[in-house]
Parts: C-alpha cells; sequence; structure tokens
C-alpha cells in the first residue's frame, strides 16, 4: 500500500505533499487540471520513464518521493536530462527501481486497453491463469536453445569464405543497430513530438491570437458578452423568464476566463525551439531507416539485434560435427514437443474456465448476455517439428498455440474477435472484468485507474462502480473518474484545482468532507453551480 505521495515542480505542480488511504480514492476536477499528472508522477518514482520536460518551467530539477509501507522512493529528475533514484536514501538504478515496484502498483489506463486489443498478448493472459510458469520458462529456454543450434548446424555446412562473408554483414549491422540504440515505443513518441513540434508556431499563434480576441483586444469577446449580461440582467425584473439567458450568458463569461486561463498554462508551457525538432527529425530518420532494413518495427531490429549475435557466437565458436548438431536438436525437439503439448492441454482445459469467469464479471459490469470465447489454434508447418493429431505443427517460444480472444457483447449474435467488435466503453470494462478475475493471484496490492470509465454511462457506470468498490476491499484503487456514480462510490474524494497567478500555473489538491464532496459531484456532474458552506 502507498502511504504518501510528495512532488516539486513537476509539470504544472509546484509543491504538493498528500497522505494516500485505503479503500477506493476517486480523483476529480476540471479537464486540464492537472489529475492525469499526479498519476504520472507516481509512476515516475516507481521506475517509470522520466524525461527533462517533466521538471516545471523555470525549475532545475523536479523531486518526487513515495512511501510505502516499509520502503521510500525518491526519484529526482533534472532539467539537463539526468535522473536520480533512491530507496530509503541509497542510490539505486533506475532499473532496479522497476523491477522493486513490478508488484507494486498495477497502473490501468489507455495503454492497458491497447494491449488487450494486442492479439498475440491474449496468450499472456491465459497463461496467467493456468499457472504454468515453470514449463512456458522451460519452453522459451529450449525454443531459444533450438534456434541457436540451427544457426550452429547451417553454419557447419558452410565454408570458411562463406562464413567470413557472413561475419562481415553481421558486424555491419550489429554496429548500425547499436551505435542508433533504439527504444521500443521510441518512434511512436518521436513521431508525435516532430507532428507537434511542426506545428508549434501555429499553434502559438493561434492561442496567442485567441487569447487576445477573449480578454486582451478593447472589444474583448469577454467585455461583450459581460455588456449583454448586465443588458439582460436589468430586464429579468420585468420578465423572470430572461433570467434563463442571463444564467447562460454569465456561464459563458466564465467558461471564457476558464479558456483564457488553460491557454495561459499552454502558452507557459510551450516555445519554440528549430534546434530541438532538426533533432526529432534526424532521430526519426535514424529509426526509419533501421525499420525498413529489419522488418518494419523497433521490435524486429531489437529480435534481429538477438539473432545477429547468436549468429555471431555460432560463427565464431569452434565448430562442431554435423552428427552431434543433429542429435542435439532431435533430443531438444522431443523435450519441447512434450512440454508443448502439455502447455496446449493446460491451455485447452483452463480456456473455458477463464471465459466463465470473464463472463460473470462482465455481467456484473452491466454486459448481461455477452459471450467472451477464447480461441486456441494451431498452424500446421511442413517445416514444424511437433506431432499431434496426425499433424506437424510450426513451433514458437511459447509452444505451438495461437490464443484470440472473441466476443458477443449481443445475445444470439455470434462470437467474433474481440479486437475488431469491442467499443471503448466495452473494452473499459473487459479490462476491468480480467482484473477483477485475476485480483486473488496478482500481489499487486495498489491498484491505479485512468480512463476507466471511457464510453459508459447509466447503469454501466453504476455496475463499474459496484466492481471498483469490491476491488477496494482487498486493494488500495485510486481511480480518476468522469462520472458521478463512481464519484459517489468511493470511501475517499480527491479533488483536483488548477490556477493561474501572476502568468504562473498552480495545482492543489485536497481531500473532501463529507458535507463537500455531494456538492462538488453535483457541480462537476450536472453543470450546476453551488453555494459553498
Amino acid at each position: 500500500m502507498i502511504h504518501s505521495l510528495y512532488i516539486k515542480d513537476f509539470a504544472i505542480i509546484d509543491e504538493m505533499e498528500l497522505n494516500l488511504k485505503p479503500g477506493l480514492t476517486v480523483i476529480t476536477g476540471e479537464t486540464g487540471s492537472g489529475k492525469s499528472i499526479l498519476l504520472d508522477a507516481l509512476s515516475v518514482s516507481l521506475g517509470r520513464k522520466a524525461d527533462k520536460i517533466m521538471v516545471r518551467n523555470g525549475s532545475n530539477r523536479s523531486v518526487i518521493e513515495t512511501k510505502l509501507e516499509n520502503r521510500t522512493f525518491r526519484r529526482l529528475i533534472f532539467s539537463h536530462g539526468r535522473t536520480k533514484a533512491f530507496c530509503n536514501d541509497e542510490p539505486i538504478t533506475i532499473g532496479d527501481l522497476g523491477k522493486a515496484n513490478e508488484t507494486v502498483v498495477d497502473f490501468h489506463g489507455q495503454h492497458d486497453q491497447q494491449l488487450i486489443l494486442n492479439v498475440n498478448r491474449h496468450i499472456d493472459y491465459l497463461d496467467r491463469y493456468c499457472g504454468h510458469d515453470v514449463d512456458l520458462e522451460k519452453t522459451s529456454q529450449l525454443y531459444s536453445d533450438l534456434s541457436e543450434l540451427k544457426i550452429k548446424l547451417k553454419n557447419a555446412l558452410q565454408s570458411a569464405d562463406e562464413r567470413k562473408d557472413r561475419l562481415e554483414l553481421l558486424n555491419f549491422q550489429a554496429n548500425e543497430i547499436d551505435a542508433a540504440n533504439p527504444k521500443v515505443g521510441e518512434d511512436i513518441i518521436l513521431e508525435n513530438e516532430y507532428k507537434r513540434m511542426s506545428h508549434i508556431e501555429e499553434i502559438l499563434n493561434t492561442l496567442r491570437s485567441l487569447q487576445d480576441q477573449i480578454n486582451s483586444d478593447d472589444q474583448s469577446i469577454v467585455d461583450m458578452i459581460s455588456h449583454n449580461h448586465r443588458l439582460v440582467e436589468s430586464l429579468v425584473q420585468y420578465d423572470e423568464n430572461l433570467k434563463v439567458i442571463s444564467d447562460l450568458l454569465q456561464s459563458s463569461v466564465i467558461q471564457l476566463q476558464e479558456a483564457n486561463a488553460e491557454i495561459s498554462g499552454q502558452l507557459s508551457l510551450t516555445e519554440f525551439d528549430p534546434d530541438e525538432i532538426e533533432k526529432v527529425e534526424e532521430r526519426l530518420q535514424v529509426i526509419e531507416s533501421l525499420k525498413r532494413k529489419y522488418g518494419g518495427s523497433i521490435e524486429s531490429v531489437l529480435e534481429k539485434r538477438i539473432y545477429i549475435q547468436k549468429e555471431v557466437k555460432s560463427l565464431t565458436s569452434p565448430e562442431q560435427s554435423e552428427d552431434e548438431l543433429h542429435k542435439k536438436i532431435n533430443k531438444k525437439e522431443k523435450y519441447f514437443s512434450q512440454l508443448a503439448i502439455r502447455l496446449h492441454k493446460s491451455r485447452v482445459q483452463k480456456s473455458k474456465k477463464l471465459s466463465n469467469k470473464i463472463e460473470n464479471a462482465m455481467a456484473g459490469l452491466n454486459m448481461l448476455g455477452s459471450d467472451f470465447e477464447i480461441k486456441i489454434t494451431q498452424q500446421i508447418s511442413e517445416n514444424g517439428f511437433v506431432s499431434m493429431d496426425n499433424n506437424v505443427l510450426d513451433a514458437n517460444a511459447k509452444g505451438i498455440d495461437t490464443v484470440e480472444f472473441f466476443l458477443s457483447a449481443n445475445p444470439g449474435e455470434p462470437v467474433k474477435p474481440l479486437a475488431t467488435i469491442a467499443s471503448g466503453g466495452e473494452i473499459s470494462r473487459i479490462m476491468l472484468a480480467i482484473k477483477t478475475v485475476f485480483q486473488d493471484l496478482d500481489p499487486v496490492q495498489t491498484l491505479v485507474f485512468d480512463e476507466i470509465d471511457s464510453g459508459i454511462s447509466g447503469k454501466a457506470a453504476e455496475k463499474v462502480a459496484e466492481q471498483l468498490v469490491k476491488l477496494s476491499k482487498s486493494k488500495q484503487v485510486f481511480c480518476i473518474t468522469h462520472l458521478s456514480q463512481i464519484a459517489r462510490s468511493a470511501d475517499h474524494h480527491l479533488h483536483i484545482v488548477k490556477s493561474v497567478k501572476n502568468g504562473q500555473t498552480f495545482v492543489e489538491a485536497n481531500y473532501l468532507n463529507e458535507l463537500e464532496s455531494p456538492k462538488l459531484i453535483l457541480e462537476l456532474f450536472t453543470g450546476m453551480e453551488i453555494e459553498r458552506v
């Protein structure tokens, strides 16, 4: 459980210290108030990648400190780009920081929803439920060993000149990849950053122009609407029906003033740096060149680098006889086949139980009558070596199976691939259903939900709230929400408010008491402004 979180000079947060509580805590606030930044700070303190742009404008460094039951983690992010991490005031590497907190907090956001839509990850969910980690690890190692042995066998058949030429090519490719040192997801981050920076002048000019029109010009929009509001307000004494118009005009003025504050905040965080965009463009070109050469994705580039390393090792190691290599390959293929078939049977046996549990959890989230099916298939291959049911099957690092989730959200409709038919609201609930099913298997004590209420309302929102309450009985749960049903169900209500003072943006977070919370919920979720006590 997380006991407290301290943040200083992170993004738009000046300084903040929060005592975090057990049970279900909802986090509310207007759009752009800094709710997600709070969770970003927490995740960075526990090992997520940090960047110098996270340091508050005008500050030299950010400090984030998270206190758990028996450990305190502190992360420093410097404006020049370096970061430092500490555990109980002792230095710790960023890698060790991430490993130390793998089972501390589970962050659920849009990334998790993308994972459930990735068919290649479906087998991981099923394997986790099956609990056959030992067999899975052995299978993966055997597959790696077989790949290496088959490379050796291939190289044993090549002449010395061919091996020399091959080594030169492999070393060139390895050096090219190592020099670039690409990271998974880096291309997406760079593309988004390049798109933003390429249009930064347009963004700045538009925001400045809009700010002038809203509040700066002699004939500003705010002045005109305020003038008309006073005129209509003076007539309400003659016709009460004009009160609605007067209130709407007043609300418009408030909304425009808030927009102006948001624009000021954006302008304070945004600047144009031609050198930076050139660096981003150059880095993108390097990454794209590697992707074109080695498989089309950064993942494939990194896989290629591992393959190169194995092949170089094989080419430079003492030659082994073909007979000896064949014997080793046959022995490992036989053992691999036994494990792969055992994994297959385990998956088939447990898949129905898992799908039934997920269906029950979905029913509890107002997806009554939905069918959730886990399909397990194999690929017949002439080059395969695993025999099952009179077929020779293709093998992979996880055995012989391909797993995909299928869904029918409407009774009577046939199941179809989840990745192609599920809506945003359904994906949110399916992820929550899966986390509910896995909660007893999961050592994580703190769950953090962002965007869990995406695309839902009404009865579905009530059911999601009930499920979050159930989770909070055994876990510490934090949830950014836009739904009153969830906010009303919480044990604790943390409200985020952003303000602009003297051209600087500030963020405050306060727990609301039993009188303040219902009034603010009504304000946020009905659009009504309630008189404060």
